[in-house]
């Protein structure tokens, strides 16, 4: 048999017969709702604002761009995300020093908690960190406010003031750490720049004095001017090529800061540097910057800028930059994400901004180094005075140029330096709340409202569906076959209803009517009864029952049936209508045979009270006749009505 599908008739009677079932559970979800809200500990939100710069740190606008190409923007800083400020505002050094300022420890957790934890053996320190994890996922959020670079900061407590207190403190010390990072990125360079100066003012005094005695000693007091364009030219080449290696040196350092900041967060640095060394693809990029800019100085010798040559050179060593660029970010981002650390997003693309840089000096040292080797071939041919002056007043030259550039960006790290700040601004600090933010006493009845109404309908369902009664006229139609229902008797104590539910049966029925039931309780006296009454109105009925029925019958004792199984026939001479108010098949089996000898079989089914899985033990019945429905109420049947 397949499977009846529910109808809207169906749902709306099994939540009549069910309502009670319903409004229980409903006023229990609403009550309990109440009770919790009665002795709920109310805590207090407590929110700061800050605005977070797009930019971190500062940049120097140093006038060396000849020295250290786009440099200044790698070591100033650059663009931090929301996530990454969000990150270090719930970094542990961040609220575990929280924690510490404000003994958070002895103000957060129970004095008996603290004491059993130290106990088992726990440490304050492990106290911190325990706590620190509880803070992090339960008491603080920080989210951005939407379309903008500001960040709320909200912690939640039952203290209105201790709440407003700790908010303050993460957004101070957030702020503070901000600083000191963007003081440490600036660090490097002027680290840097205190390792060259020495180092080329050194050099630089020993150009000035070997190119002093060599003049001396040659009695040369002027250089002649076609050797005037040799030097600038050779001071050209090797300016450029020791620019290159400074630049190269310092985008060096700056990787190096850039790695130890992944090194801090278990990412495996020299597995990201062999990738670097050995990767294939970057060695050919790098050899190929090489070739270009050794091609592009000897076209800049020719021709102009604008010259069509060169600035297709140009455009393919931009490109080819831009190659390597794309390939060392591929390369690093993947070994990252091999060693299980997906994030980390701003450290990583410092590096890889770092590496650039270092491998792109790293590329036209190269290609300098090349062009000077080449020109000092072509001085080699001079004669041996003029090569060894032009080559001190190179060296004196470069030197000269270059110490002066350093010192120049010495002093502007200094003033910058000075006047560095944070990359936030407090737009707003926390005060002590006036109202608690939880819990939200209209939210959480409404909410308790819905979900004792989803509660009392999946109540509903569930005894529905495990009631395995038959329940409603419907399902008795499905079960039993609209056809085979010949009565349908409303639940009532009106004689004259239930005569007239059952008057088509009695039509229909033969001169000996059988009348059972599965189980006791269905109503099959009720029924016999009050058919023998409608019948005996124009016929003579005899009435077998073992019920001390009243009417104008006659009344016999159902057992005689047993004792004299003959009697019937002997009977059908005297009445027209014998009418037998059977035992039900579960309690009395023995009265089958009798069935089989009667003219009409009528079973009696009760909805609300027949079991389905019952209604096998019909087989055993060699016929029947028809159906009965007993007890037909407004919450079983969409029809009845009720009198």
């Amino acid at each position: 048999m397949e499977e009846r599908e529910l109808t809207l008739g169906d749902i709306l009677l099994m939540f009549k017969r069910r309502s009670k079932l319903f409004w229980l559970v409903l006023v229990l979800t609403v009550l309990a709702t109440g009770i919790y809200l009665l002795f709920a500990t109310p805590k207090y939100e407590a929110s700061a604002k800050v605005k977070v710069s797009t930019q971190k740190g500062m940049s120097l606008g140093l006038s060396i761009e000849g020295l250290l190409g786009g440099l200044s923007s790698l070591l100033g800083g650059g663009g931090g995300s929301l996530e990454d400020e969000i990150q270090i505002m719930l970094s542990r050094r961040n609220i575990v020093a929280v924690i510490d300022e404000l003994d958070l420890v002895h103000k957060l957790l129970d004095e008996k908690d603290i004491k059993k934890a130290m106990g088992n053996g726990l440490t304050e320190d492990d106290l911190k960190l325990s706590l620190y994890s509880y803070m992090v996922e339960k008491l603080i959020t920080v989210e951005p406010v939407k379309n903008s670079n500001i960040l709320e900061v909200k912690f939640t407590w039952r203290d209105p003031k201790l709440a407003a207190e700790v908010a303050n403190k993460i957004v101070e010390n957030y702020v503070k750490i901000s600083e000191s990072i963007a003081k440490t990125q600036l660090g490097a360079k002027k680290e840097f720049l205190e390792e060259q100066i020495p180092k080329v003012e050194q050099e630089l005094r020993e150009a000035e004095n070997k190119l002093k005695v060599f003049k001396e000693q040659n009695k040369i007091y002027s250089v002649e001017a076609q050797y005037q364009t040799l030097i600038e030219r050779y001071a050209s080449l090797l300016q450029k090529m020791e620019e290159s290696q400074i630049a190269m040196e310092a985008a060096q350092k700056q990787a190096e800061f850039f790695s130890n900041e992944l090194k801090d967060l278990d990412v495996e640095i020299e597995q990201l540097r062999d990738s670097i060394t050995f990767d294939p693809i970057i060695s050919q990029l790098k050899s190929r910057l090489i070739n270009i800019q050794i091609e592009l100085a000897g076209l800049m010798e020719r021709y102009t800028e604008s010259n069509p040559a060169v600035v297709q050179k140009k455009a393919e060593f931009e490109e080819t930059q831009k190659q390597l660029k794309a390939e060392l970010e591929r390369l690093l981002t993947s070994q990252v994400k091999k060693t299980g650390y997906t994030i980390y997003g701003e450290a990583l693309s410092n590096l890889i901004k770092a590496e650039s840089e270092r491998i792109l000096y790293q590329t036209q040292y190269e290609a300098f180094k090349k062009l000077f080797e080449n020109f000092e071939k072509e001085l080699s041919k001079l004669p041996e005075l003029e090569q060894k002056l032009i080559e001190l007043e190179r060296d004196y030259k470069v030197k000269e140029t270059i110490y002066t550039t350093l010192l120049q960006a010495k002093y502007e790290s200094l003033i910058s330096e000075a006047a560095i700040t944070a990359n936030v601004n407090v737009i707003d600090w926390a005060v002590p709340p006036l109202s608690p933010s939880k819990p939200n006493k209209k939210l959480t009845l409404a909410v308790g409202g819905v979900l004792g109404i989803f509660l009392g309908i999946l109540a509903v369902f569930f005894a529905e569906f495990s009631d395995r009664r038959i329940k409603s006229e419907s399902e008795a139609e499905y079960l039993l076959g609209v056809e085979k229902i010949v009565a349908r008797v409303p639940l009532t104590s009106k004689s004259e209803v239930i005569e007239k539910a059952l008057g088509i049966p009695a039509v229909k029925a033969g001169k000996v009517v059988f009348i059972t039931a599965i189980e006791d309780g269905a109503g099959v006296s009720t029924i016999a009864k009050h058919m023998a009454n409608l019948v005996s109105k124009k016929e003579k009925v005899l009435l077998f029952t073992e019920e001390n029925a009243e009417g104008s019958f006659d009344k016999r004792d159902l057992f005689e049936l047993l004792k004299d199984p003959e009697i019937l026939e002997n009977l059908k001479q005297s009445y027209d209508r014998i009418i037998i108010d059977a035992p039900s098949l579960k309690r009395t089996p023995e009265f089958l045979p009798v069935s089989e000898k009667s003219d009409t079989v009528y079973i009696v089914i009760r909805l609300e009270h027949t079991y389905s899985e019952d209604l096998k033990m019909l087989h055993s019945l060699k016929k029947i006749d028809g159906f009965i429905l007993n007890g037909l109420t407004r919450r079983n049947s969409a029809y009845v009505e009720e009198k």
